[in-house]
Order: C-alpha cells, then sequence, then structure tokens
C-alpha cells in the first residue's frame, strides 16, 4: 500500500498540472490537510513525526523542479535541539537580602525559561553560591533611541534581575516602536545583552503594570522544558518575591523608567542568590528543509531571495500550549504553520513553472524548530545555501491561514524600499487587504535574517482563539484567501529576484 505521503504527491502533482493562473487554493488545502492530520500529531520538535513531514516537503521540493540545498546534495540540514528536561535530585533557589534568606520551590514558585546545556545524570547544570544581585531595569539595550539598561551599572560575574515586558509598552507614541513590541525585549535579546556584559544568570519577574503574574509555574513539572541558552534564565513567582521586589523599591524604579524611560538599574546592595541547577537535556536531531531554484541570468544568479516558513508546531502541547490544561492533546497547527508551508510548496512550484521572471536565485526553506526559539532560521543563517552576503532578502510566511480578506505584512521599516516592490505585488489582489503589522518583534523567522542585517518580510493574518490550541484544524482555513497570500509572495519575489539594486537594509 502506498504511504500516505507518496500518494498525496501524486495526486497534487496531477492538480498542479492542470491548474492555470494563480496558485490553487484546493493544492494548498491538499498539504494543510496532511501536514495537520491527526497522523502527524501536531509536528513537534524531536518527534517522528516532525520527521515525516520533513520527507513530505522535501517530496513536493522534488516534485517541483527544485534542486537540493542541504548538507551532501542532500534536500536537509540537520541541527540539534533540546527536546524537554529531566529533572535531577537536587534544584533549589533562594536570595539572601535584609538579614533574611527567601526560597523558592521549582514548578511552583519558579521555573527555567531558558539553562545551559547538561547531559550527566550525576552533575548540576549551574551552581552560584551567594552571588551578588543587580537590577538592571527591563533589561533593554536599544543604541537607535540611546536607551541601556547597562549603562551605569556593572553585572560582570553577578545576576541580574529584571522585569519582564518593556516600559511604555501600552503608549503608541513611545519611541519603542510606539504600543508594538521591540526586538530587544524578546527573551533571547535579553538574555544575550545580559551574558554579554559578563552576567552569570537572568531573574525575570513580572513588571507592575501586569496586574497578574501570566506566568503557569505548575507546568514545569507535568512538562519540563526550557529553551537552551549560556546561562540560567529563571521566571520568579512575583508574589513570593515581592519582598525582595518592596525592600529595593524596584516597582517604583520600574513606574519612573514607564514615565520618562530613563534607565535606574543600580546594585542591589546585601543581596545575593545561590542556585543549583540539576536539568538533564533531551536531545533531538531536526531537520531543515531546503530546495533552491537556480536564477535565470547569469549575471545575478549567485544572489538569492530566500522564502521560508517553519514548518514545525506543539506536538501535543505542554509548555508552548495556550490551553495547557488540554495538554495531551493533538494540537494540530492547521494555521501554525501548515498553512504557511503549503504556501511555500506551492509559491516554489509556481515559480519553477515561471523560471524566467527570477533573474536570481530562489531559496525555499521549511524551518524546524522554531516554536522552540527560531532555532532553524537561526541555524540556517550560520551556514546558508547562499552566502548571507549575496542574500538580498528573505520572505517569510508564518500563520496565513485565516485570512478574511486581510494580512499583515511586517518588516518594511528595516527595508523601506521594498515599499515600491510591495505596491507592485499587491496589484491584482483584489479583496486583500494589506496592512503595516506583524506578530511582534522576534517572534517568528524573518528576525533571524533582520539580525543579519537582510531586509525580510513577514506575511502574518493574526493571531486567534485556536493559537496554539487543539483547535487549530484545516476545516477553518481560508483557502481562497491562502492563495491570495501565496501569490502576493509570489509577486514580491519575483519583483525582487529582477530588481536593479538590492534593497538596502536599515538599522532602526
Amino acid at each position: 500500500m502506498r504511504s500516505l505521503v507518496a500518494a498525496a504527491v501524486l495526486a497534487l502533482a496531477g492538480a498542479a498540472a492542470a491548474a492555470p493562473g494563480d496558485i490553487q487554493p484546493a493544492a494548498l488545502l491538499e498539504h494543510i490537510k496532511f501536514l495537520s492530520s491527526d497522523e502527524l500529531q501536531g509536528r513537534g520538535d524531536g518527534s517522528p513525526e516532525l520527521e515525516r513531514a520533513a520527507e513530505y516537503v522535501a517530496a513536493q521540493f522534488r516534485g517541483a523542479g527544485l534542486r537540493p540545498g542541504g548538507e551532501g546534495g542532500t534536500w536537509f540540514q540537520g541541527f540539534e535541539l533540546v527536546a524537554g528536561l529531566t529533572i535531577g535530585e537536587r534544584n533549589e533557589l533562594s536570595f539572601g537580602f535584609g538579614g533574611r534568606t527567601a526560597r523558592f520551590t521549582l514548578g511552583t514558585s519558579y521555573y527555567p525559561l531558558a539553562a545551559p546545556s547538561s547531559d550527566s545524570d550525576t552533575t548540576p547544570s549551574a551552581t552560584l553560591e551567594g552571588l551578588p544581585l543587580v537590577f538592571a531595569g527591563y533589561g533593554l539595550v536599544m543604541p537607535s533611541i540611546g536607551y541601556d539598561d547597562y549603562r551605569r551599572v556593572d553585572v560582570d560575574g553577578k545576576a541580574v534581575v529584571i522585569f519582564s515586558h518593556e516600559p511604555q509598552e501600552r503608549l503608541s507614541g513611545s519611541p519603542m516602536n510606539g504600543a508594538r513590541p521591540v526586538m530587544e525585549s524578546t527573551l533571547a535579546a535579553k538574555e544575550g545583552a545580559a551574558r554579554s556584559r559578563g552576567a552569570k544568570a537572568l531573574i525575570v519577574i513580572g513588571d507592575p503594570t501586569h496586574l497578574i503574574d501570566q506566568a503557569d509555574y505548575t507546568l514545569f513539572s507535568k512538562d519540563p522544558d526550557a529553551e537552551e541558552r549560556p546561562i540560567p534564565v529563571l521566571r520568579v513567582r512575583r508574589r513570593e518575591v515581592q519582598p525582595l521586589v518592596d525592600h529595593y523599591q524596584l516597582d517604583s524604579l520600574a513606574r519612573l523608567i514607564d514615565a520618562d524611560l530613563v534607565p535606574r538599574s543600580m546594585a542591589l546592595n546585601g543581596a545575593t542568590i545561590t542556585y543549583v541547577e540539576h536539568l538533564t537535556k533531551n536531545r533531538r536531531t531536526v531537520r531543515n528543509v531546503v530546495g533552491v531554484l537556480p536564477g535565470s541570468d547569469p549575471r545575478l544568479e549567485k544572489e538569492a531571495v530566500v522564502v521560508g516558513a517553519h514548518y514545525d508546531h506543539v506536538g501535543r502541547g505542554g509548555h508552548l500550549s495556550m490551553s495547557p490544561e488540554r495538554t495531551g492533546e493533538v494540537h494540530n497547527g492547521a494555521d501554525d504553520n501548515a498553512s504557511g508551508t503549503s504556501a511555500v510548496i506551492e509559491i516554489a512550484r509556481h515559480a519553477a513553472a515561471h523560471r524566467e521572471r527570477f533573474p536570481r536565485t530562489l531559496v525555499f526553506v521549511a524551518f524546524a524548530g522554531e516554536e522552540r526559539g527560531l532555532l532553524g532560521s537561526a541555524h540556517y543563517v550560520e551556514a546558508p545555501a547562499v552566502p548571507a552576503a549575496d542574500t538580498i532578502a528573505m520572505l517569510n510566511l508564518d500563520m496565513v491561514g485565516r485570512a478574511r480578506g486581510n494580512v499583515d505584512v511586517s518588516g518594511l521599516e528595516y527595508a523601506p524600499s521594498i515599499e515600491e516592490d510591495l505596491k507592485g505585488a499587491a496589484q491584482g489582489r483584489r479583496g486583500l487587504s494589506i496592512k503595516r503589522e506583524g506578530p511582534g518583534a522576534g517572534r517568528s523567522d524573518d528576525s533571524s535574517f533582520q539580525a543579519r542585517r537582510i531586509p525580510a518580510i513577514n506575511f502574518f493574518t493574526g493571531f486567534h482563539g485556536d493559537y496554539h490550541r487543539p483547535g487549530d484544524d484545516w476545516e477553518k482555513i481560508d483557502a481562497e484567501g491562502t492563495s491570495q497570500i501565496a501569490m502576493l509572495a509570489f509577486e514580491l519575489a519575483a519583483r525582487l529576484a529582477a530588481r536593479p539594486a538590492r534593497p538596502e537594509f536599515v538599522q532602526r
């Protein structure tokens, strides 16, 4: 009996051959149905089902006429990630301040957002004994507006306490990107800012503008997991850490920062942290899928435009679910991101059929590891199929399955010259309204390219009540709208591939 993958490939190849004009909604929906089926169990990173999805995407790239762009002439680019943790016997956290000691319990009053590597069942992955504590505001460094929480404080060899989120986050006129999140407020950016200045740990406390501590501390005991970072990053329950916050009047400092964007970082004199972390990483190898359509112009084919989408999702939920009480149910991820993956497949097929429109090379990538911190795209930009210096732009499709007449397009602030290309691409896209918004800085794989100063544009149709929940099923997909967005991305890719000069990246 033929496998479901092979049957779908043959059926879609026949459908594509008979399909005139635009990318067809029916072809997109067939991909989405397979990728978001219960059979693929939510495509969790490190799972056998994610590997089945990778093989499916590779088969589609092959059928579209692309060339393999992975390692050793294959379609795949493997990399290692951590898919879950095993909790060891000894995990301790305490703060000393004002002559007292406050102790915390893993999975009740604190949990790791990120943790350093450890493959040992017997040796702790981190041990900090009586390390001094330093308050560094929101942990932000933004040279573009002259804001730096670390400017007047020494954190070398110390532990840093910061607030979550960012100041003025609800103020539309804020120089910190208005009311939209800034890239510098992501966990990766805050950890990097602290670590690069010599910090040995980062402690995150819910900021005072949010009345409710939004973290679910008990879930860590049920589904131990964390991002992999070189230093521990701990989320501490606000209620239990409030005595330390009050002792040093940190909430008052946060409100002052929120008012005038002047950092109030300082050493917390007399405060120390003692921390023992015994968490063993469950390591897995996952794969990006990479296909290449060589450019039609020998003078320009060495330069490339990347078209990408992540194909992983959150499996059966766990700490990545927005409904943790439903952990164990399949989170199918039809919109997130079977929709974007399906669009990339059909854009590749359409581009191969119209190769003359692409003087520059197109590289199509289905990223793994996005749900665990944009790991697949971060790996790709370090080992690209076409050198990063010759990659002129990237188009990312993440959650494009619920358009209902609208699509959010973000990233133009980093590449304003692409605005005219987008306007040209939008001609003829009737019934599709383009908004200059997005999921937020650092939320998807386009940011990995922006970090390398590569212009990157993200297409997104918005969050909804099924986001990271079991209800994200194919029956709720707007296939016609997804087709419209896929064609918009196709036309933009064609214009970028043919433009006389590469777009400039503008540092904000």
